[in-house]
Parts: structure tokens; sequence; C-alpha cells
């Protein structure tokens, strides 16, 4: 199906359960663990797919990506994670986290209702603040975000109105880091700007129904 945000993703039926999937994988704060991807790999797909949707989370903090998100960001001396959701990446990176918490609007809420999509219960942790604001005001090296919708214009298959106006925050920055996917994130206009594409051959896990094109996306502004 496509989420509100022009994501494809699969829903999985009543019948699938993600209860051993939630017992093994959250802590005692109910946030999720980092785990290598072969943990990740020994539940069933459905089951996992299902605690995504259910979390819900859309990029898993397995040791593999946190590990490549660490070097991309080692020589940057302020980086700062926009739309951070759930905060289950920047938390284990130790970034501050930020996220505009679009889905606590009640308009946004229906939506996604509608679509049987739920919404994210922002923690205290992800700082309420939209992508442009966190640059004008804590004016980071680095900005990393994870499966973050663009903004939408006129012909675009996908992408949100309220999304990231990307091609204003990219020349703010020295590094720009994108977790996505080539189908999903084929729409946002810096893909035309010349950028480095990492490929972490199935140990990034995404809830897009295409795990094969799954991307670290990353532009520099040397």
């Amino acid at each position: 199906m496509i989420t509100p945000d022009g994501s494809s993703i699969r829903i999985i039926g009543p019948e699938v359960s993600d209860e051993a999937v939630r017992q093994a994988v959250l802590d005692e704060d109910g946030h999720i663990r980092e785990l290598p991807a072969s943990e990740w790999r020994k539940f069933e797909w459905d089951s996992v797919v299902k605690f995504m949707h259910n979390y819900p989370v859309y990029v898993l903090p397995t040791t593999e990506l946190l590990d490549v998100l660490d070097d991309l960001t080692a020589d940057y001396e302020k980086t700062i994670e926009i739309g951070a959701g759930t905060g289950s990446i920047g938390r284990l990176l130790g970034i501050k986290m930020t996220d505009s918490h679009l889905q606590a609007d009640k308009k946004v809420q229906l939506l996604y209702a509608l679509q049987g999509q739920p919404v994210i219960k922002y923690p205290p942790d992800v700082v309420k603040l939209d992508a442009l604001t966190v640059c004008r005001r804590f004016k980071p090296d680095c900005v990393l975000g994870c499966y973050v919708t663009h903004l939408w214009h006129e012909g675009m298959q996908s992408g949100n109105m309220y999304g990231v106006d990307f091609e204003r925050l990219l020349p703010q920055l020295k590094r720009l880091i994108l977790v996505g996917n080539l189908r999903t994130h084929a729409d946002n206009p810096i893909m035309a700007v010349d950028h480095m594409e990492l490929d972490l051959q199935g140990d990034l896990i995404t809830r897009s129904d295409e795990p094969e094109l799954n991307r670290i996306f990353v532009w520099d502004n040397n």
C-alpha cells in the first residue's frame, strides 16, 4: 500500500504476531536495542514487518547501519538528526534528535487512521523542530535523516506537502545523510545532485517492500 507520505510498504494481516520480536528487541524503556542484522533475520520476516508497522519505525538500528553512520559523521563536530520519529537511530548514535512532530497533528492522525497506520508517539528526547529551523537555530555541520519524506511538488509520485525542503536544506550543510530507498525517495529533487550511495547488502533494514533498493545517500558541500 501507499502511505500518506507516498511510501510503498506491505501491510501484514492480523494473523501474524509480532510478540516474539517485541519481547526480544525492546529494552526496559521500550526502546529498540541495537542488534546485528543477522539477529533480525532470525525472525519470520512478516513478524518483523508487523513490528515495524506497530511500533512504528521505518528503519531498524542494526549494528551495521550504526557503524556506517558513526563513520560518516565522525569528522563533523555537530551532527543532528531530523525526522527522528521514535529516536531509534539518533539515540544509539548519541546525537541530538529533532522532528516536526507532524504525526501529533489531529488531521494527520485522522489520515493515518483511515489507512490503518499507527502514528508515532514522540518521546521527550526528540525535540519538536522542523528541519530548516534546526539549521537556523543550531547550525549543524551534518544532518542525518532516516526515511525522511521530501516536500511534494507538482508532478511527483511521492512526497508530502509537509515534507522537508531538501533543496533549501542541503546548501546550509557540509554533509547531508539520508537513509532511504531508491524507489521511495526517487522524487527527492536533490537526487539529481552529485552524491554517494552505499548499499549495505541486506544489513540496512527498512519497511520498504523493495528491500534490495535500500541505500544510504550522502551529499557533501566541501
